[in-house]
């Protein structure tokens, strides 16, 4: 998720010059901003929607302090809820110790899951 948030941060800079000539060559007022803001969305529309529907960044679900649901370990608790090709969203939650997680991430790649997984 964070990963999604730095790249959502990115676009939105990436708006800034649009508004800036927009607003330069059409005056400081409330129509210019507005048709910079419609020219912006026409333009970044596409981009925000990969940015949240992509399955090219990962996202992973975290909890402080739990049971691990494959060895009853009590530590914090991840669980890879989707990455390219492997979608868990619908699934039932299975959050995993940092071993386990680790263990399983392993057993997807070398079924030929592109994860990048988590720094253990």
């Amino acid at each position: 998720m964070v990963r999604r948030f730095i790249l959502y941060l990115v676009r939105w800079q990436l708006s800034t010059p649009i508004l800036w000539l927009v607003v330069r060559n059409l005056g400081t007022g409330i129509w210019s901003t507005v048709i910079a803001n419609l020219i912006g969305g026409v333009i970044f529309f596409w981009v925000d929607r990969f940015i949240f529907t992509s399955y090219a960044i990962e996202v992973w679900q975290f909890k402080d302090k739990g049971t691990c649901d494959a060895c009853g370990k009590e530590e914090s608790l991840w669980r890879l809820v989707y990455a390219p090709s492997y979608d868990r969203r619908n699934a039932v939650p299975v959050f995993l110790c940092m071993d386990c997680s680790k263990a399983k991430t392993d057993a997807l790649r070398k079924k030929g899951y592109k994860i990048r997984g988590r720094s253990h």
